[in-house]
């Protein structure tokens, strides 16, 4: 009796550790490895601005690593090794891929590539009301990036957002209305305002978002970018929930270069809520949405706005209900048909 209570107090504990939950990964600077950098979750974007973490893990280890429990769900992420608002010198880090989801009795993999934050000049009276500044990588102005300016972080900065400032030679001058801004340098191996960040583009968040403009001063901003590497987000073998299946033009011939968007709106107009990455040769595609959410499917090659002449497009029509739901299944297998566009 004794070694079966013995067995039952074993099994107990070992319990949560099996059906624990997270996120783990590597942080880095330039390659570098940082100590007392800490990971930081939060449920909406403005949380980070409040200090309004749901968890903090203990800072990485000697070879960068970290892990931090989370309960299934999704979270935006930062990285920094100092408390309260930003220093000059410190480190940070704020994930683009967000929001992050977590699945239960799994970890996924997230890295982060660190940014030294640099030293700004106090707001000043100037001849206009807005922002100067630079937009650089490693020490050099990037050339030919764009400045993306939101008002807020509730859509997790999809879409174009308040404004898109295009910045030739790393440094900008842009005139804005008083008030609170959020702002992201994007520069994308392949061109282009519009589309996900990829491993080798240039990408950033401003470490002190949201930036307050007031009237009749100029405030000076800095933005280092990174680049997403392959090697700080190894992928990992998480179930995939989704929606898998095929994009057909005419002749029923698969099609590359497609990407699947799902909106929670019929309409299927403005942000889309996930998106999958470009079909390959064989127009096979995977979408991961969260189960038990009913969306609608809309295929086409570009972001934004109204269908190009010649770009393929069409949307899920499958069913009665165009609306697709991923409930008890780990995925369902559809098949979008698109059309050049006239």
């Amino acid at each position: 009796m004794k070694r079966l209570a013995l067995i039952l107090i074993l099994l107990t504990a070992a319990a949560p550790a099996l059906a624990s939950s997270g996120i783990k990964g590597r942080v880095a600077w330039r390659g570098e490895l940082v100590p007392e950098v800490r990971v930081r979750a939060y449920r909406a974007v403005a949380d980070i601005a409040r200090g309004a973490a749901v968890a903090v893990s203990a800072p990485a280890a000697t070879d960068g690593t970290y892990r931090l429990e989370l309960p299934p769900g999704e979270y935006y992420l930062t990285a920094r090794d100092f408390e309260g608002a930003p220093v000059p010198g410190g480190h940070f880090c704020y994930y683009s891929g967000g929001p992050v989801r977590v699945s239960e009795g799994s970890y996924t993999n997230v890295g982060f590539n660190l940014i030294r934050i640099p030293t700004e000049a106090p707001p000043e009276a100037g001849s206009f009301t807005g922002l100067r500044g630079e937009i650089t990588f490693q020490g050099e102005p990037l050339e030919k990036s764009y400045l993306y300016v939101y008002r807020d972080g509730e859509k997790g900065f999809k879409g174009p957002g308040y404004l898109i400032h295009p910045v030739e030679r790393g440094t900008f001058r842009l005139r804005l209305p008083p008030g609170d801004y959020y702002l992201l340098a994007r520069k994308r191996a392949v061109g282009g305002m519009y589309g996900p960040i990829e491993i080798g583009d240039n990408f950033n968040y401003y470490f002190g978002n949201p930036v307050r403009v007031e009237a009749g001063k100029v405030r000076e901003v800095k933005i280092e970018t990174i680049t997403r590497l392959s090697m700080l987000e190894e992928e990992t073998a998480l179930p995939f929930h989704g929606v898998r299946g095929t994009i057909l033009g005419p002749g029923d011939k698969p099609v590359a270069g497609v990407r699947v968007f799902a909106y929670r709106d019929a309409g299927m107009t403005g942000t889309p809520a996930y998106f999958s990455p470009p079909t390959a040769a064989d127009g096979r595609f995977e979408l991961a949405v969260p189960l038990g959410e009913g969306f609608f499917l809309l295929a086409r090659q570009s972001f934004g706005g109204p269908a190009e002449p010649g770009e393929f497009y069409g949307r899920y029509a499958g069913r009665p209900d165009p609306r697709v739901t991923v409930a008890e299944k780990e995925s369902l297998e559809v098949t979008i048909h698109v059309q050049p566009q006239p």
